[in-house]
């Protein structure tokens, strides 16, 4: 018996992961590839420009594993390309200091990519629902009835 196929347009695949995570690496909205998400490099916007932020206040803890993980991987890819070119006679009070100047500044480099590629994790397992599409009240501009607004992009979908 041959399982049925999946038309769900949010369905779990590797193209919609690559194209997930390739928004989150140009530091765009995971969901639209609309941007820029960033006010500053330490400051994302409260919400893309089509739809409103995910998740609670302490949502980001997870960015943090993704920093920890972007960085250590900086270090270690850059000790091994160093030491294949550098092979055989190794200076290693190169690698001693180098290792924690790289350390003190990858987390800060990585930073805002590790926030995007969170959100687009979240949105890969937890796709967007149609409540988190509508604008909330709080970012309407006063005096904007709900009948004058017209749905986004992503609600006409």
């Amino acid at each position: 018996m041959q399982r049925p196929k999946r038309t769900d347009p949010v369905e779990l695949s590797p193209r919609r992961a690559l194209r997930l995570y390739a928004r989150a690496a140009r530091l765009r909205c995971p969901h639209c590839g609309g941007g820029p998400l960033l006010e500053s490099w330490f400051r994302l916007r409260p919400r893309c420009p089509l739809r409103t932020e995910r998740g609670e206040a302490d949502f980001f803890l997870g960015s943090m594993m993704f920093n920890l993980i972007l960085a250590e991987g900086a270090l270690a890819l850059a000790i091994v390309v160093w030491l294949v070119a550098v092979w055989p006679a190794v200076p290693w009070a190169f690698p001693e200091r180098g290792a924690v100047l790289l350390m003190a500044a990858a987390p800060f480099v990585f930073f805002p990519f590790s926030k995007t590629i969170w959100l687009a994790s979240d949105e890969l397992i937890r796709p967007v629902s149609a409540a988190e599409l509508a604008p909330s009240p709080a970012s309407e501009p006063a005096g904007t009835s709900p009948a004058a607004r017209r749905p986004s992009a992503h609600a006409r979908r």
